[in-house]
């Protein structure tokens, strides 16, 4: 049984849990998981970076798989969801989307009403909260104006008033937390007494500018975050937030893909409500039984760790950025994958080496690329592969069988990270890890990729440059004659 997995900002927790709660069950059922992703993240401010990342979600051809899992919240080119959707619906397979009602296919909602509801009447309450402000995610995220909505409904059921200079609308990051405090601080006609906010990470970032600003959390202003990420434990004070369930989410979604392949009813639609889980932030006591010298170990761990990791991105980009042939980067890239610990890992690119040198010599006489550089061409190759310490290559085969037939990772029960690898909207191909779980617990392996994708295009402009300074003293060398 294949399952595919499709999700975008694969290093936020949130994802993190949710993928975890399908490979739990899928590894133990024996089910291949293949879990197509990238890091582009339009809540933040675009860059040029992200404008090839999406191609990866128009590489998995549907026939191939037996379901989906989807969560179209986490993609943010309406385009490319409607092309998912469609051809999803073209291949008469069973799907699970976690965001939007689509009359073609199951539901799970991660609902995002109650834990917000339930935040503001407590703050109200419990603790005489007049002036409460809300930090919003943006403004094209279904989940964010959901989350807006129950403040703005919570307030009106307490009637306490509340306008729209108590709202600022972020982008789920740290800076945006801090904007919105230095906006409210600065602007607003009363001071908060709460500051709400849509996410855990504008939350801390919320703390960190209040403090700056000379405000003791939660003497002074109350703040809440939402998510129950891995930064909410580690916040000083630890954050009041919302526990969504994306573990259970993923769990449910992937029992219903199984449930419906077999040919079994299940169930059509299914929500989980968030709840509130009130900690220091807003001035309640801590029930969490996580004592202060385990804080310290996983601390300690979570540091030595970022130390190595952050050793590995800098030695690479260095290395990487200065080779000139293509034979020595897949020299570099087995260094580093065995460094780093990936068992199975495999670069699948656009063009053979030969067909490669061919474009070159094209570029020397004057002309330009064959195939079209912004996509992915219908045949791949893969010139490096690293599988249980071996490196292999693989010839040409169909796009649509992602890797070879004969390479070793192909086997029951595992699972295959695939990410785009590109510069801006050239499109070298993609990268698949095997069975490699550090590829969605942080941001080190997108760090390491974003290496491997410039390094590649270095190599790339240095081989063009060469092709048509050859290609120019050419034409001289012939009129000259």
């Amino acid at each position: 049984m294949k399952i595919a997995v499709l999700l975008g900002g694969i290093s936020y927790d949130s994802q993190k849990r949710t993928i975890n709660g399908i490979l739990d069950k899928a590894i133990l059922d024996k089910v291949n998981v293949y879990i197509f992703t990238c890091d582009g993240w339009k809540y933040e401010i675009p860059s040029k970076y992200e404008k090839g990342e999406y191609n990866v979600y128009k590489l998995p051809d549907f026939i191939n798989y037996d379901g989906v899992i989807l969560n179209t919240d986490t993609i943010h080119e309406p385009d490319i969801v409607q092309e998912i959707t469609d051809r999803i619906v073209e291949a008469g397979i069973p799907c699970v989307d976690f965001n939007i009602k689509n009359p073609y296919f199951m539901h799970v909602e991660m609902e995002n009403r109650n834990g917000i509801k339930e935040i503001v009447d407590h703050l109200i309450k419990q603790h005489s909260a007049a002036n409460i402000f809300f930090i919003s995610g943006p403004e094209d995220s279904l989940d964010s104006m959901l989350r807006l909505q129950a403040y703005k409904d919570a307030m009106t059921a307490n009637q306490v008033e509340w306008s729209e200079e108590q709202v600022y609308y972020g982008d789920y990051s740290y800076e945006g937390g801090r904007r919105a405090v230095r906006k409210f601080l600065d602007e607003a006609s009363v001071k908060p007494d709460a500051i709400v906010t849509a996410n855990d990470e504008m939350a801390v970032g919320a703390i960190l500018a209040l403090k700056e600003a000379g405000y003791r959390v939660p003497e002074d202003v109350m703040v809440t975050g939402y998510d129950d990420s891995d930064i909410a434990t580690y916040s000083y004070p630890r954050l009041t937030t919302v526990r969504r369930g994306e573990y259970e989410a993923g769990q449910i979604a992937y029992n219903q893909i199984v449930a419906a392949i077999r040919g079994e009813e299940t169930e059509e639609y299914t929500v989980i409500p968030g709840h509130a889980m009130f900690s220091e932030s807003c001035g309640c006591a801590d029930w969490r039984d996580t004592d202060a010298s385990q804080m310290r170990d996983n601390y300690m761990k979570q540091h030595v760790k970022a130390c190595r990791d952050m050793e590995i991105i800098k030695n690479s980009s260095v290395d990487f950025t200065k080779l000139v042939k293509m034979s020595d980067l897949f020299e570099n890239l087995e260094r580093y994958i065995r460094d780093i610990g990936i068992e199975f890992f495999y670069l699948c690119i656009c063009d053979s080496l030969d067909h490669y040198d061919r474009e070159l010599e094209r570029i020397v006489n004057g002309g330009g690329y064959l195939r079209d550089t912004s996509a992915y061409s219908d045949e791949i190759w893969v010139p490096f592969a690293y599988e249980r310490g071996e490196v292999n290559n693989y010839g040409s085969f169909p796009k649509s069988m992602l890797l070879p037939e004969e390479c070793e990772m192909k086997r029951a029960g595992a699972f295959y990270i695939i990410m785009p690898i590109h510069f801006q909207d050239y499109c070298f191909g993609y990268c698949v890890a095997g069975d490699y779980r550090p590829a969605f617990e942080g941001r080190f392996y997108q760090n390491f990729i974003l290496n491997l994708d410039n390094a590649m295009e270095t190599i790339r402009k240095q081989d063009a440059m060469k092709a048509m300074l050859q290609g120019l003293n050419n034409k001289m060398s012939e009129h000259f004659k």
